[in-house]
């Protein structure tokens, strides 16, 4: 035989097994794949009977989208404090147009009509005890709001929780209540706060926060949000009743990934987003976010598997989550209803994003 038919022939042959030995692996690894998801996705509609989506993103391409229990991609969720996130982005928008000012500027700077020192009425019980109060409400800053540090003795998801929502103006009742701690001292969940913060921010931007977010930054994402539920003094909650679809949910968190960019758009800086997620407040451990390891500007830092994820997390099981490292944005978003655990969902949900990232 003609050695370079021979060689030629032998070079082929190579390929061929080559190829052919590629194509198995391939193909093996697209059945693990959708073996994989196909185990997954009974075990999370058996584990959590109030799921409606669940939805992964890597590298710009979802590689994994389900929908349970009626829901599909136009059905439009309430993402509870994931609100807090957009409001979050919201604020670093006013930041590059120049209008937020610094965040140690004390929040009755910007909402003065809140600041009525008690001594100037007479014949007041405990005086003293309430002069000193208004003293240090005068010291909680707009970044003490934020990283969840302004103070006051208010418990999340309680009697006086509702009586604030329920109250004839939220933003009084949160400012005139008696402080636990000195601002800036102890990180506790307040969404009380996020709407004292979110009223400053709409005097500052003098604007509804669902107008600003319309024109600077759902209209850029191609986003149509129809709801943005407001208190009793047609203000939008800024820490929660956001009504999105998981695909808004995923766009956000694409942005957030992309450093505040989305495709030669830059939406809000990324000077903004490095600083708002990064750790503001040290965080060990929180009840419904196990590996939590910090909090910034109402966003939630966990490790999963060694990777750090930025999180969005609203009650009931409304999470998007953030890795950046693995170029992942992954969603859930679950139905509110007699079905829905609230903070069981959210801890059951931790667990399948780690399944994911292992």
């Amino acid at each position: 035989m003609n050695i370079k038919l021979f060689y030629k022939i032998s070079v082929i042959t190579s390929m061929t097994l080559f190829s052919a030995n590629l194509k198995s692996q391939t193909t093996q690894s697209k059945e693990l794949s959708k073996s994989f998801f196909q185990e997954f996705t009974k075990k999370i509609n058996d584990s959590i009977p109030s799921i409606g989506s669940f939805i992964v993103s890597k590298n710009g391409n979802v590689i994994y989208e389900q929908y349970f229990h009626g829901a599909n991609k136009e059905t439009i969720f309430n993402v509870k404090s994931v609100t807090k996130s957009v409001t979050s982005v919201l604020a670093g928008i006013a930041r590059d147009k120049g209008m937020l000012p610094d965040l140690k500027t004390p929040v009755l700077k910007i909402l003065p009509e809140y600041d009525i020192p008690r001594s100037k009425f007479k014949n007041i019980s405990n005086i003293e005890g309430k002069m000193q109060n208004d003293s240090i409400r005068k010291t909680v800053t707009l970044r003490h709001l934020m990283t969840m540090q302004g103070g006051f003795n208010y418990t999340e998801n309680s009697q006086i929780s509702t009586a604030m929502g329920f109250s004839s103006d939220p933003v009084k009742f949160m400012l005139e209540l008696p402080f636990e701690e000195y601002p800036g001292d102890t990180f506790n969940y307040s969404s009380g706060e996020t709407y004292v913060f979110g009223a400053s921010l709409s005097r500052i931007v003098k604007s509804s926060l669902k107008d600003f977010a319309d024109k600077n930054l759902f209209e850029p994402l191609s986003l149509k949000i129809d709801r943005w539920d407001t208190d009793v003094l047609n203000t939008n909650l800024a820490g929660s009743e956001l009504f999105m679809k998981p695909h808004d949910m995923l766009k956000f968190g694409t942005l957030i990934l992309n450093k505040g960019k989305i495709g030669n758009k830059q939406i809000v800086s990324e000077k903004w987003i490095e600083e708002s997620t990064a750790e503001q407040v040290k965080l060990d451990s929180w009840d419904v976010l196990q590996n939590a390891n910090g909090y910034g500007y109402y966003w939630w830092r966990r490790k999963t598997n060694g990777h750090q994820a930025i999180v969005a997390v609203g009650y009931g099981g409304q999470i998007i989550c953030i890795v950046p490292d693995l170029k992942m944005v992954i969603v859930a978003t679950c139905l509110l209803g007699e079905k829905n655990r609230g903070r069981v969902e959210l801890k059951k949900l931790h667990s399948f994003i780690d399944e994911i990232t292992k």
